[in-house]
Parts: C-alpha cells; structure tokens; sequence
C-alpha cells in the first residue's frame, strides 16, 4: 500500500480537532493518517500565523518537529527555547508543551507523531493542561548545553557519509536522541543516483525540499517535486531514480 500527494495540499489545512479553543492562528494538513492506509503514523505539515499559539497539552504518542519557515517559541517541559529552519525537536510521551509565533512572519513546521493519532470520536490521546506560563525572555535553543536534550540543528556539513551513486541519510531523532516510536531524517540522492527497489518492516515517508526524482512505488511510477509527499506502507516495494544532474533532498520518517 502506498500514497503520492502533490504539492498544493496545504490549501486544505484546518483548525485540528480540538484545538480551536486552545489556539489562535492555527492550522494543520494531514498528508498521512489512519483514512490513507497508515496505522503506524501520522504525518502533516503545521502553521502558525505571527502573534498564534498553541495552549499547552500533552499526547499520549511521540511526536518529532522539523521547522520549515520562521521562528517557532516552543516551550518543552521546563524549558522554552526559540527553533528555526532546519531546527528539529523532540516530545516524548507524556512531555507538556506549547507553541508561539511572536515574529512578523508565519512559522510552517513538519510533523510526525507515533503511535498514529485517534480520529475525532472515540478514544482521545492529546489533552490541554493548562497556562503554559512562558518566562519573559525567550532565547534561541542552545543546543551544546545539556539542558537541551531534545532539540537540534540540521546542517547540510554534518550530514550522513556519502554513498556513490546512493542515498545519503542523516537520522537525528532516533533511538540514541530518546525517541522509541519513530525516526526522522534528511536524505539526499545524488545526480544520476539510484536507491534499488527494496521493501521495510515499518512504514516511510518522504517529502521533497529540493529537486526532482522518480519513484516507483508497488510498480507505478511517480515524479516527485518539491512540496510532493510520497508514504509507502509495511512491505510497499519502492526504488528511486534521479535522473536529473542536481541532487534531490528530502524529510524522511520511518515508524
């Protein structure tokens, strides 16, 4: 089982499930959940509008951030901190936090959650705690003090070792970072790079932040841009082909 979404889905983002009384100035696109297949994850694609936020609350899963645009204050547990682009963070179980936009420009982030989010009705996994009483200062994460345990940057000079004519991957929110349901990370493949047809025991996504490849997913093929979001399922063969000179990059969860 697998999916292709082309870039443009953002124009259906919403107001999530319970979170209009405890938000102002945000929204969320589901690309991957429970009604496209998956039953590992959810994935979608956040933003917040400048003077938003996000009352503080806690999930019953795991879920991993990576920043797309702006500047996200996030407040983590104890701490509050500031992330930008390419900045990533991760929230345990349990772990209460809340999100704010004090910029002039809107913040998009990426997410990921593990076990997949309950739908509307039935059983709830995410609960509004309260205030989330922020300090007056908020500063950029420091993320060479021991304080901050599950923040980081993404640097393209710090990536994986590179694979001739293969994938190179960066995993950073894994087990070794604290996480236990789910692995996020940057990939790239090179000009004329291939990554042979194979299959994995948990389910993948990928999104596109520059270039273009070909992805053959149970035997389609599919043209990837940036902004395209392509998810393939437990035992989903799938191969890609850059056939371009430029590399292609691209957010990588696995659960």
């Amino acid at each position: 089982m697998h999916l292709y979404l082309s870039a443009g889905y953002e124009e259906r983002s919403v107001v999530p499930h319970r979170y209009k009384t405890h938000s102002v100035g945000y929204r969320r696109v589901d690309m991957v959940d429970h009604s496209m297949g998956s039953v590992h994850t959810g994935i979608g694609i956040c933003r917040l509008e400048p003077d938003g936020y996000v009352d503080l609350h806690i999930h019953a899963n795991e879920k991993g951030i990576y920043v797309l645009e702006g500047k996200l204050e996030m407040k983590h547990g104890l701490e509050s901190f500031r992330l930008s682009i390419d900045d990533y963070a991760l929230i345990p179980y349990g772990v209460a936090h809340a999100f704010r936009n004090r910029g002039n420009k809107a913040v998009r982030w990426f997410e990921v959650q593990a076990p997949q989010p309950k739908p509307a009705g039935g059983w709830q996994d995410t609960f509004f705690v309260g205030d989330a009483a922020w300090p007056e200062r908020v500063e950029n994460a420091d993320f060479g003090s021991p304080l901050t345990q599950f923040a980081g940057h993404f640097d393209e000079k710090t990536r994986g070792q590179s694979k001739p004519f293969g994938p190179t991957t960066y995993r950073f929110l894994h087990k070794e970072f604290g996480a236990q349901q789910l692995t996020l990370m940057r990939g790239e493949l090179s000009g004329g790079g291939t990554c042979d047809l194979g299959d994995h025991a948990v389910e993948e996504s990928y999104l596109v932040v520059s270039g273009e490849v070909d992805l053959e997913m149970e035997g389609k093929m599919y043209h990837l841009c940036p902004g395209d979001v392509a998810w393939t399922g437990v035992g989903a063969s799938h191969a890609f082909f850059n056939r371009g000179s430029a590399p292609v990059r691209w957010i990588e969860t696995q659960a």
